[in-house]
């Protein structure tokens, strides 16, 4: 049987986490990237890996390295020649009011949220080629209408929407490029919520509830094979969008 590949990046937490462990259960080989979660990356790769051999991989890299994009695609391939799906996960998330707000951590947020995502899909451009894959890159559901007080990361998120459509009109007809906007998947962590906080943030959707890691994941695996959409921005987010 041939191997299929998907490169992830962010893969050892959260919805990266989760997204792996989906995609291996599908038949996929994995490829992950993390910068400081290597504790947990490894726990899934010898979780994975133990259920079948060697057929999950974990790269470092930091974003903010000029050389990261060049580190991750050596990286690449070492293992395969030859990718069927690209999901550019990763993020930095934070608040940064105007008044407070550096160019350094605008930086950080275009870097992780836009300029990786968009270097990291020229890179790999040939093996997503030789496998006939796509791109899938990871937005947020509130970020093109603005963010009072996460102005920064709301540019940067607006920017990866722009980047998937223009990319998709580029890329076709070979390779697809979707997005997936994610509304409130998982609580923040750096964020102690009471339940009453919680319930406040809930009746902004529409489904009374917070979503899934596996919300976000069952996309991604559902847009890996519908051959006829490209250039979409697909929100999950219990109807928050529509308030």
């Amino acid at each position: 049987m041939t191997k299929k590949f998907i490169f992830l990046t962010g893969g050892a937490k959260r919805i990266g986490k989760t997204t792996c462990k989906h995609f291996h259960d599908e038949g996929f080989n994995i490829i992950f990237h993390y910068n400081s979660s290597e504790t947990e990356a490894k726990a899934i790769m010898n979780e994975l890996n133990a259920i079948r051999k060697d057929s999950c991989f974990i790269l470092q890299a930091d974003f903010n390295d000029k050389d990261s994009v060049t580190k991750l695609t050596n990286g690449v391939s070492k293992i395969t020649d030859s990718l069927d799906i690209l999901i550019n996960n990763a993020s930095s998330f934070y608040p940064t009011p105007l008044e407070e707000a550096s160019l350094d951590e605008w930086n950080d947020l275009i870097a992780t949220n836009a300029s990786t995502p968009l270097f990291l899909t020229q890179a790999l451009l040939s093996f997503l080629k030789k496998g006939k894959g796509c791109v899938i890159n990871i937005s947020d559901t509130l970020a093109p209408s603005g963010i009072k007080n996460f102005s920064l990361y709301s540019g940067a998120k607006s920017a990866l929407e722009g980047i998937t459509k223009s990319l998709a009109k580029e890329l076709a007809p070979e390779i697809r490029v979707n997005a997936i906007s994610p509304g409130a998947i998982l609580w923040p962590e750096d964020e102690d919520l009471s339940e009453d906080q919680q319930k406040e943030r809930l009746k902004k959707v529409p489904l009374g509830r917070i979503g899934d890691p596996k919300d976000i994941s069952s996309v991604a695996l559902f847009l890996s094979g519908a051959k006829y959409i490209t250039g979409q921005v697909i929100k999950v987010d219990g109807g928050r969008s529509i308030i």
